[in-house]
């Protein structure tokens, strides 16, 4: 599934009485979370949460840093308390919304998003990430109607997604959806060989999406998110669908997850979206367990 820009809101602390030992640990991890160092950054949040817990700056912004690890199970208690303070704030919804998208509670997804644009009817943004939402469901036109929707609200994001909209047919075949994994392989070499690879197929936003839509599918023995990262790409091999010619590629990723006694562990997983077949949970791993709220 497209990988959506979660985004922080200013340093502005609501209160006219806080602590300033609050406020100097949510700033600080404020700065942490926008230079990219979550891990740290949530470190500071928790603090500043331990001594005010009803800024829902704070619990917001918390989530928004969890999101950037792929702690998506997490980031949903921390939106929830964010709209329990703050029952109007628009950005709490979408952004839970989104967070449902990538456990895979697609409706649970959908309402959210449609209550953040019933509370702005003019938040470009949400009809941008509706359209994100109505694409990888498959429903192309509406979808196409909201990136429009978004695009002249302002949304500059949606336009390339417009631009797509217009050139491809609306009924394409060749596009696979990743909604959810349901089963494991049991070829202890799938993914993990370039003879075996996994084959995710182009999905509506390209093939590289619907590879890192795979691996966030994925998750360790102990249930948490895997890491990865793109190594490049490799081992060519025959496929009708290749761009040129008969050589196809497969890109390969460097995963890093944590096995069954608790120690971690690095591999190789290779990918393919040139083919498409049904695409497995690697031996050893399992996938989300879908969070209904």
């Amino acid at each position: 599934m497209t990988k959506t820009i979660f985004t922080f809101i200013f340093s502005v602390w609501l209160s006219s009485s806080y602590s300033q030992d609050a406020k100097t640990y949510y700033d600080k991890g404020l700065e942490l979370a926008q230079q990219g160092k979550a891990e740290e950054a949530i470190k500071y949040f928790d603090k500043s949460i331990e001594i005010r817990s009803d800024e829902y700056v704070a619990w917001y912004n918390r989530g928004i840093t969890k999101v950037m690890l792929n702690l998506y199970e997490d980031a949903l208690t921390d939106f929830d308390r964010t709209i329990i303070l703050s029952p109007g704030y628009k950005k709490a919804y979408l952004n839970r919304g989104n967070a449902k998208k990538h456990l895979t509670d697609y409706d649970g997804a959908m309402a959210d998003i449609n209550f953040a644009i019933r509370l702005d009817s003019i938040f470009g943004e949400a009809y941008y990430d509706r359209a994100l939402l109505e694409n990888l469901l498959g429903r192309r036109v509406p979808a196409c109607l909201d990136f429009e929707k978004a695009l002249k609200l302002g949304y500059k994001n949606a336009q390339p997604k417009m631009e797509r909209c217009i050139q491809r047919p609306t009924a394409d075949t060749s596009i696979h959806s990743i909604l959810r994994l349901s089963r494991t392989s049991d070829n202890d070499k799938y993914g993990f060989t370039p003879e075996n690879p996994v084959k995710v197929g182009m999905g509506p936003e390209g093939g590289p999406n619907n590879a890192r839509t795979y691996l966030e599918l994925l998750r360790d023995a102990k249930g948490r998110p895997v890491k990865y990262e793109r190594v490049g790409t490799c081992c060519p091999y025959e496929s009708k669908h290749a761009l040129y010619g008969k050589q196809a590629l497969e890109d390969k990723y460097d995963l890093t997850y944590t096995g069954a006694d608790g120690r971690e562990l690095k591999t190789f997983v290779y990918i393919t979206f040139y083919d498409y077949e049904e695409p497995l949970i690697l031996a050893g791993m399992r996938t989300i367990h879908v969070s209904m709220r």
